[in-house]
């Protein structure tokens, strides 16, 4: 055996037919080193009864077991849309060559005992030394940062299912590259501001093992809760109208775009919070020009909502991904 480069590692993802069954990886994502960390959890049972002696626990007994997984770095316009669409559930995509435009949104059904749960995904690990599949994962967190002098980058993560040994994969990855963030655009309340400079934009939802009592220590299921949906934003402060939106509960709509080529070749990146309440500005003077840094909470709406129901965000991808790739 032989020392490992952590540099040869690669992460594969599929869409399962049943929520904890493994399938083999059809995509994949690149990853940054820093960022890909999968973790198995058993929780810890003792035997502490007392024997006479000085000592806390006699036995160890696995209890039930469940995996994290997290991921991310610069963000693909065309693989990124697995940990959207994990999280949101809803998917609707037209056109008939590239580039396709699949509207990202929140699932939901007015249907009684529907599942509104988004697709789990597996999850496959090559770190080098061997390969892992992770079943069952179920996206809790999806998270892009931006600063006006670098990339645009994404931080996932996911819940699911207790990892096995899988078969080596044979990888093929996207041959677009990642997105700049200075061809970016922001529009807050129907027109583009340019003295946006850096911010962040989360999406949340709580992601549960579930256990019943059935002579297994997987979950019987793994339940994605409410979303919810903030960002920070800091712009040069040149007036008063970002303090000023804060101040009167304006709630405006904010769009975040980015977009990259031409014809076949087009990709975009893009989000809507049609209702983004402003819950914060704070003057800032930490450089040599006054900034105003705002914190958002996006408020549910029927704009930014997909087949039925409310949504707080909706988001646009265009790329050469065909119909039901991602959900």
């Amino acid at each position: 055996m032989s020392v490992q480069a952590s540099v040869r590692s690669y992460l594969g993802i599929a869409k399962e037919a049943t929520k904890g069954t493994a399938v083999a990886p059809t995509d994949f994502i690149p990853v940054s080193v820093s960022k890909i960390k999968p973790v198995d959890i058993i929780d810890a049972l003792y035997d502490d009864g007392l024997r006479g002696s000085n000592v806390k626990s006699y036995n160890y007994i696995p209890g039930r077991n469940y995996s994290t997984f997290d991921f991310g770095g610069p963000a693909f316009a065309d693989t990124i849309g697995y940990p959207i669409a994990g999280l949101l559930g809803e998917v609707t995509t037209t056109g008939s060559t590239a580039p396709y435009t699949h509207v990202i949104s929140l699932e939901n059904s007015a249907t009684a005992a529907a599942d509104a749960q988004p697709t789990s995904f597996t999850l496959t690990d090559f770190y080098s030394s061997a390969v892992r599949a992770y079943p069952g994962i179920q996206i809790s967190d999806f998270g892009i940062k931006f600063s006006s002098e670098g990339m645009l980058e994404y931080d996932a993560k996911g819940t699911g299912f207790i990892s096995a040994s899988a078969s080596t994969p044979t990888p093929t990855f996207s041959t677009i590259v990642p997105s700049p963030v200075w061809i970016g655009t922001v529009t807050i309340a129907s027109s583009q501001v340019s003295n946006a400079v850096d911010g962040s934009l989360d999406m949340k939802r709580p992601v549960t093992p579930i256990f019943g009592i059935s002579n297994t220590q997987n979950p019987y299921s793994v339940f994605v809760g409410p979303l919810e949906t903030t960002g920070k934003f800091t712009f040069v402060m040149e007036n008063n109208t970002e303090l000023t939106r804060f101040l009167t509960n304006t709630q405006p709509a904010i769009t975040l775009d980015w977009t990259s080529g031409t014809s076949a070749a087009l990709v975009t990146i893009s989000c809507t919070m049609t209702k983004g309440a402003y819950t914060a500005a704070v003057i800032d003077r930490s450089k040599d020009f006054v900034q105003v840094t705002v914190d958002v909470n996006a408020q549910a709406n029927t704009t930014d909502t997909g087949s039925v129901g409310y949504s707080n965000i909706k988001w646009t991808l265009k790329n050469a991904k065909a119909s039901g790739t991602y959900q």
